[in-house]
């Protein structure tokens, strides 16, 4: 038995897709259905590697009369959120106004026009711990439908209303100035945790974000010595063990415990990428070796369990294996000392903390009492290490979601190609020229970006998040390589991008007029696990006007709305982060950096240039002569007695032209005071 997902090219639909339920994709012949028959819609969003997706799915959506039930009083249909975030947003706002909180998988009750009424996250089968039943939930929406309409009705408008307030940019406005990032700086320092890092208790989250926000911070203000505590302690407390697998690589999605130490499993791209990023600038701005050691085992996660044969990465690997949660990643006691000999076993237990997981105690996860990451690893703890390495490979490995979303590439390419120019790493290079030639390839087709792609398969128009993000990718790969393609492919996307989905009102909005009409168009201007797309898009054209020279043109086209946001990045700096590195970024007013000479006759120009962080440049460097499409910093600008010659300015304004690197090296660092 199979219902409508089976053609979907999801791998979180199909999984679905033999169900009893009888399940519609997103889509008008679902709502037509509702309309036509006059019931309400039960809307389920989860995504592939969802562990409690998976609960739910097991007990209510396998079951027999729960898929009777629904089939006969509702329409029930099933969104992958990593497609359709713009739907997500929509529908986890509802739930979050209706409940006080949010998550997956999100369970939604809509009138047949779309709009909600009712909503929840996981419902057991059966009531328990305070959670209703889900039978018992279906039964009472089922009643209400059909006797107590008119509540509904009241219900739906008020939270259409609430939904459209959230929506609108109703800030409460103030000019940004230097003591707002101060402000917002100390309130992050005094929130947190001293003692096991991060912020908040549980569950925490790694917040890539604000540790790069806080690393810009730093790398301009360098007497500020409570920043860099702060990261530093924040950055080996969470690559310790446990969250960060010791063994394989990779960071899991987020830590159930405040120590970092029980994680909840499942990997997924667009944190390695942004954690990826944020540990080789703490590299650069500490000189710390450790952190290029985790930089380097993430590299080697994505590359061996998350690579696409076409250059681009999967999404994300499962929580679970054999329909248990963490099972691949822990072991039993009693595998330990099967796996190791007894000076191993008796040196492991005395060196690392050993926490069973709530659901299945025999299961163990271990963390290092010291990080082993900032110490000399022992030869015995290297023996245990490839052992347990071992002893994984004979279990069964989590699903992988295998399609390819094009923001979460967008922000890999950023890491790879920052990573290149930082490290002089040609590992990393070949990857990030691999990587943006494959999104080229695969998402861009007849003038149009595309945001998914599974197998041969490419589909779903592009969100905003999906432009901004792969702009400022291409521009950093564009900074290390110098290949014009690059930058032209950015211009060009820009442009789409400001055509496409902005606001008259200000900003931009999450969909474009290539997306199918939703009961309201989606504006999200918080951080979630990614970066708000509306703080990249505002990140990606001040980047690109300082390569056109109309850097000022911009700027009065963009601070008014920004200045809409100051007050929230005051207030809530954790979800705005990047609204912050944006303020920071203009209140800094980028240095332009622009090279004249070959590859080989600027290495030692580059060398200097790539020696310390610069978040606040815009780099480009050509030969003669200057090719046509070139930015225009770059136009007109020659070498000096045939010599490699090297021009820095601001705001329009250059220092003398040299043609010494030294030099260079010192107006650099004179620009960066």
């Amino acid at each position: 038995m199979v219902n409508r997902l089976i053609h979907s090219n999801s791998p979180y639909l199909l999984q679905h897709a033999h169900n009893p339920v009888d399940w519609y994709p997103w889509g008008e012949e679902a709502f037509e259905k509702a309309k036509r028959e006059d019931k309400p819609i039960f809307l389920s969003i989860g995504y592939a590697s969802c562990h409690w997706c998976h609960v739910m799915a097991h007990e209510s959506f396998e079951n027999e009369q729960v898929a009777e039930y629904l089939n006969q009083h509702f329409v029930p249909i099933k969104v992958d959120r990593e497609e359709r975030p713009d739907v997500d947003s929509i529908y986890m706002n509802a739930v979050v106004a209706l409940t006080g909180h949010g998550g997956w998988p999100l369970s939604v009750f809509l009138t047949p026009e779309g709009k909600p009424f009712f909503g929840g996250t996981y419902y057991p089968l059966v009531s328990r711990h305070r959670l209703p039943g889900f039978l018992d939930v279906l039964q009472a929406i089922q009643e209400a439908w059909t006797k107590k309409r008119e509540q509904i009705e009241d219900a739906t408008t008020q939270i259409y209303n609430a939904l459209q307030l959230q929506y609108q940019t109703r800030y409460k406005g103030r000019s940004f100035d230097e003591s707002l990032i101060s402000s917002a700086t100390t309130y992050l320092l005094q929130a947190y945790d001293w003692t096991y890092g991060g912020w908040g208790k549980a569950p925490k989250f790694p917040q890539p974000i604000v540790l790069e926000f806080l690393l810009r911070r730093y790398a301009q203000n360098p007497n500020l010595a409570r920043i860099r505590e702060l990261i530093e302690h924040a950055l080996q407390k969470m690559s310790q063990g446990g969250m960060f697998d010791l063994i394989e690589g990779g960071f899991c999605r987020y830590s159930t415990d405040q120590r970092w130490m029980i994680p909840h499993f499942e990997k997924m791209l667009y944190d390695n990428a942004q954690l990826g990023l944020v540990y080789l600038y703490a590299t650069i701005v500490t000189k710390r070796e450790p952190y290029q050691t985790i930089i380097e085992k993430i590299a080697d996660y994505l590359v061996q369990n998350l690579r696409d044969p076409s250059g681009l990465f999967y999404s994300s690997m499962d929580a679970d294996s054999d329909g248990e949660e963490g099972k691949y990643y822990t072991f039993t006691l009693n595998e330990l000392r099967q796996s190791l000999t007894q000076e191993e076993y008796e040196f492991f237990t005395a060196s690392h903390h050993l926490a069973p997981l709530e659901s299945n105690p025999q299961w163990m996860v271990f963390q290092p009492f010291e990080n082993t990451l900032f110490a000399e690893r022992s030869p015995v703890l290297e023996s245990i290490y490839a052992k347990l390495g071992q002893l994984r490979k004979s279990k069964t490995r989590p699903n992988v979601d295998d399609k390819c979303i094009l923001s979460w590439n967008a922000l890999t390419l950023r890491f790879f190609a920052e990573a290149s120019k930082y490290l002089a790493s040609e590992r990393f290079l070949d990857l990030a020229i691999t990587l943006a030639t494959a999104i080229k390839q695969w998402y861009f087709k007849e003038n149009t970006l595309f945001r998914i792609k599974r197998g041969e398969i490419v589909s779903t128009p592009a969100l905003l998040e999906d432009y901004a993000s792969t702009i400022l990718g291409l521009l950093a790969l564009y900074e290390v390589t110098g290949e014009v393609e690059w930058y032209e492919f950015s211009k060009k996307l820009a442009n789409l991008m400001e055509e496409k989905f902005t606001d008259p009102q200000g900003g931009f909005f999450d969909t474009s007029s290539e997306h199918d009409l939703l009961i309201l168009r989606p504006k999200e201007l918080q951080d979630t696990s990614t970066p708000s797309a509306n703080a990249l898009a505002y990140q990606a054209l001040l980047k690109l006007a300082t390569y056109e020279g109309t850097i000022l043109d911009r700027l009065d086209q963009m601070i008014s709305f920004v200045n809409l946001l100051a007050e929230n990045a005051l207030r809530y700096p954790l979800s705005f982060s990047s609204w912050l590195i944006l303020m920071d970024q203009i209140l800094s007013e980028p240095k332009e950096v622009v090279l004249v000479g070959s590859g080989q006759e600027l290495k030692p120009f580059l060398q200097a240039l790539w020696s310390n962080f610069r978040p606040n440049h815009v780099v480009c460097y050509a030969d003669l002569p200057i090719p046509s499409t070139a930015p225009t910093i770059l136009k007109d600008r020659t070498k000096i007695a045939q010599k490699p010659t090297a021009y820095v300015c601001h705001l329009g304004v250059c220092k003398n032209p040299t043609t010494d690197y030294q030099e260079f090296d010192k107006m650099l660092g004179e620009l960066s005071v």
